[in-house]
């Protein structure tokens, strides 16, 4: 096993997997306890800061765990964000709390000018009544790329193998 639980390494590889996905890594967030107050922090700018400030912060007992991937400009890229975006879409409303946003820096740092090179794109993965044991979250991490592989197939989805 790496540097992610085997549950979350399977998951990354398969997104990474389609044509066009590139960079993907993740973490978790305990949300209990912070604020909407907070959310100016620039330490917590990678959050999804819309969904939060509608519940003026975190959820008692609620993680989010996050996804993050970068595009390599191809548009076999366009393909696998159009299917992740329908995917993860497609998921929320049977019930799951996930979202697929876009993430990036300022525009402009000093002199450096940013644009077109900050692009992001976060899977936000909330778990409610988070259990003690991380097991129960890595389950449905699991059972999440099942469904993931499943439709990548179903729907003939551009991979690099």
């Amino acid at each position: 096993m790496g540097e992610y639980p085997e549950e979350i390494d399977l998951f990354q590889k398969t997104i990474g997997s389609l044509k066009g996905i590139e960079n993907v890594s993740s973490g978790i967030d305990n949300l209990e306890g912070i604020k909407g107050s907070d959310l100016g922090d620039v330490s917590l700018s990678h959050l999804p800061l819309a969904t939060l400030l509608r519940t003026d912060g975190g959820l008692k007992d609620e993680v989010m765990l996050q996804f993050e991937f970068t595009l390599d400009k191809s548009s076999e890229s366009l393909i696998s964000l159009e299917f992740l975006s329908w995917f993860f879409r497609d998921q929320a409303r049977s019930g799951e709390l996930l979202q697929l946003r876009s993430f990036s820096l300022p525009p402009k740092i000093g002199d450096r000018f940013q644009i077109g090179e900050t692009l992001k794109f976060h899977i936000d993965y909330f778990i409610e009544d988070a259990p003690e044991s991380l097991q129960p979250i890595l389950d449905k991490v699991l059972n999440l790329n099942k469904a993931l592989e499943l439709f990548i197939k179903l729907y003939e989805i551009p991979t690099k193998e």
